[in-house]
């Protein structure tokens, strides 16, 4: 072997041991740098809870987090660039680890956080909640590279502020579930006893924060005679507050009908007609830049309000005739118990939402 040939081979070795990238270590300007957690430390006990049969490869994870620490400006950027090549479970692991970490104690992701992180921070606090991780890899994989590169960049600031941590990261803050009651759903016409990965979604983390009940009616609009739900708060954080800028519902528009928002559904028994939930799609939110019909119609990113099975909600003939000619419903609300108007019409939001019949949640 030639001494070139020599150079190039120890270079490509200490890329891998180091997690670099290559033309960095052929040109001898790496560091080593050990302040952060090692890959063993940052590798989930469980992959396949992640969603992946073997244990990621995390040394670039790694050497990155030090590299921070150390505040070393080249490796930090010949690092990043290599990961953002490499497979999205290594980010999700990454950001999913200090990002749980960052959840026990606060109750966003920072106000200087990006958008992605935003959105990828409230995965990460379901998952934490309902030990539940799997959700996290394929967050990150229908990501653009950019969204990828934002969350990356807030996730190394975050490791930065939290400087060491335990070994026992991923084990102690994603321990495994036990008696957890979930409620899962399958893609139609798929068999849930040999459902893939991503076929079957576990809908029990999504629960919303605030309680509703609600209420079939019709209301009539510059466009005709429309059939609408009325949700009814029953717990504190319920009401006109969650309903406007936690959910983004937009002031009722009198006489008239919003254009429908592609992200909201309520879910109709096709077979019984009672209603099963309102829910957002998860790819309004992670994926907007998408055509709506191209959007995932069985994967939330939240369950608004969910029948309660002992007491399903009734619903017309004339309701559901309805319904289903128009393939849309009027949502609206808060509106008080037992109150046929609201107290405040200027209080009022409301959503044009489509009408998914379908035989589960």
């Amino acid at each position: 072997m030639t001494k070139s040939h020599g150079r190039k081979s120890r270079a490509r070795n200490k890329s891998r041991t180091r997690g670099a990238a290559f033309a960095s270590a052929n040109a001898g300007t790496l560091h080593q740098h050990d302040s952060g957690p090692s890959a063993a430390d940052l590798q989930p006990p469980d992959p396949k809870r992640w969603g992946v049969d073997t244990a990621p490869d995390m040394r670039t994870a790694a050497a990155l987090i030090s590299a921070c620490m150390d505040r070393c400006g080249p490796c930090q950027q010949s690092l990043a660039a290599k990961l953002l090549d490499e497979e999205a479970i290594v980010l999700a692991v990454l950001a999913g680890a200090v990002y749980t970490l960052h959840a026990e104690s606060e109750p966003d992701a920072g106000g200087l956080a990006s958008r992605a992180t935003q959105v990828f921070f409230g995965l990460v606090k379901q998952a934490r909640d309902y030990r539940d991780p799997g959700m996290l890899p394929v967050a990150v994989e229908m990501l653009p590279r950019e969204s990828r590169a934002a969350i990356l960049e807030d996730t190394l600031d975050m490791w930065t502020y939290y400087g060491h941590v335990d070994a026992g990261l991923l084990s102690e803050r994603y321990p495994s579930p036990t008696g957890l009651s979930t409620v899962t759903v399958t893609v139609e016409g798929s068999d849930p006893d040999k459902a893939g990965p991503g076929v079957v979604v576990d809908l029990s983390a999504l629960g919303h924060p605030a309680a509703y009940g609600v209420r079939t009616d019709m209301t009539r609009t510059g466009s005709g005679l429309v059939a609408s739900m009325a949700l009814v708060p029953e717990s504190p954080e319920a009401g006109y507050d969650d309903l406007r800028w936690r959910c983004g519902w937009e002031p009722y528009i009198f006489q008239g009908l919003p254009s429908v928002n592609p992200a909201w559904a309520l879910k109709i028994d096709r077979t019984s007609g009672a209603l099963l939930g309102v829910v957002r799609l998860l790819d309004a939110t992670l994926l907007p830049e998408k055509q709506p019909w191209e959007w995932r119609q069985d994967v939330y990113d939240r369950i608004l309000w969910r029948a309660r099975t002992a007491t399903p909600v009734p619903a017309s003939a004339e309701w559901l005739e309805t319904a289903h000619r128009r393939e849309t419903v009027l949502l609206y609300g808060p509106l008080d118990a037992g109150a046929a108007r609201p107290a405040d019409w200027e209080r009022l939001v409301s959503v044009h939402a489509y009408c998914q019949f379908t035989d589960r949640m």
